[in-house]
């Protein structure tokens, strides 16, 4: 995570090092935060963004890559609601931010997450997979669903075929939950 995607490994052991400070400052940031949803979400993506070395997200007239992204759901009756989700980018991802109280309970206390919080970013995935399912067919399905406890885990999903089919844990089931204190290792 503290590279780009694509780039290989450094072999310099100041940039590694430096790197692993920077995540260490991030996780030192975010651990603990009790914030709501509404006050993290933007300030975690940016500041992810800037770990990562990628670009966060901005206002374009396209829509293409921002906050706050507006949709409109259909219903079967006809009628429309609005929606917004959190954090889009197009033909990439659909980002859907929690601040969960059970996920700061674990992490206080050191203890695995509950069944709760489990059934709480459920619910934020399918959230998130009916934002993808809503966005304008002109735009197509993102591969990527993001689903966050802001300062506590993120969760991968993937649907490659990008017909808005259901999203899967990605990479696996074992392995598409990051733990916060995860993003200091290389590997992840």
């Amino acid at each position: 995570m503290m590279r780009r995607m694509g780039d290989t490994a450094s072999t310099n052991p100041a940039a590694n090092d430096a790197a692993t400070a920077a995540a260490h400052d991030f996780i030192a940031r975010w651990r603990g935060v009790t914030a709501s949803e509404l006050s993290t979400s933007q300030s975690f993506v940016i500041q992810l963004c800037e770990l990562l070395g990628v670009q966060p997200p901005h206002p374009t007239p396209e829509q293409s890559y921002m906050f706050e992204r507006p949709i409109t759901f259909t219903h079967g009756d006809g009628s429309t609601s609005a929606g917004r989700i959190d954090c889009y980018r197009r033909g990439h991802f659909v980002w859907e931010s929690k601040k969960l109280k059970a996920g700061q309970q674990a992490q206080a206390s050191g203890t695995a997450p509950t069944r709760a919080f489990d059934d709480a970013l459920l619910r934020a995935r399918t959230q998130a997979e009916n934002y993808a399912r809503a966005l304008p067919a002109t735009e197509g399905r993102p591969p990527f669903v993001v689903v966050v406890d802001v300062g506590h885990v993120i969760e991968l999903y993937a649907e490659f075929t990008r017909s808005g089919a259901t999203y899967t844990p990605f990479p696996d089931p074992r392995s598409h939950r990051i733990r916060l204190e995860q993003l200091a290792d290389p590997a992840i």
